[in-house]
């Protein structure tokens, strides 16, 4: 029984990373590959880790290989084609083209923010995680989170603005 219910609370963990982790903007495989060995991390230190600290345990593994893969791409840059996304927009009507090209911007505004700022409004707004949800797994104090989710989301608005009369 006790393996069942970590299967079902590691698929829980792996989708809530996976959602997070695209929402960063990695792609599918790299998503996966971190999660996965964010489980399999967990798996092998889950004794040394306090009960209570698992979900910002877990969070703060897949924040630093994410950090780590970014790093690396920053790096040894690539160029990547693909075929399939490409042929999919050109079969895509105007309007989700024009849809792709305000993601994309809203993404570039969202890297131009500091690295705790994207993490939390990816958060709050792409997740829909509760304050107190974040502050879990952030190991952040509720009232000060408000603060910073506040500042960035002022942040992003008036970037964004910028953005947009730049255009």
């Amino acid at each position: 029984m006790a393996k069942q219910s970590m299967n079902e609370f590691l698929q829980q963990v792996g989708t809530m990373l996976y959602r997070y982790l695209r929402k960063r903007g990695l792609a599918h495989e790299d998503a996966e590959d971190i999660v996965q060995d964010t489980c399999y991390k967990f798996l092998i230190h889950k004794d040394g880790i306090q009960s209570d600290k698992v979900m910002s345990w877990l969070y703060r593994v897949a924040t630093n290989q994410f950090y780590d893969l970014k790093r690396k791409e920053t790096r040894h840059p690539t160029t990547e084609f693909d075929e399939v996304q490409l042929t999919a927009l050109i079969n895509m009507p105007e309007i989700q083209v024009l849809k792709k090209e305000k993601l994309q911007d809203i993404r570039d505004t969202l890297d131009t923010l500091s690295t705790l700022h994207q993490e939390l409004l990816v958060l709050k707004y792409e997740l829909g995680l509760s304050y107190k949800e974040i502050s879990a797994l952030m190991n952040k104090n509720e009232n000060t989170l408000k603060t910073h989710v506040r500042r960035a989301r002022e942040e992003f608005t008036e970037r964004f603005k910028e953005d947009i009369d730049d255009e």
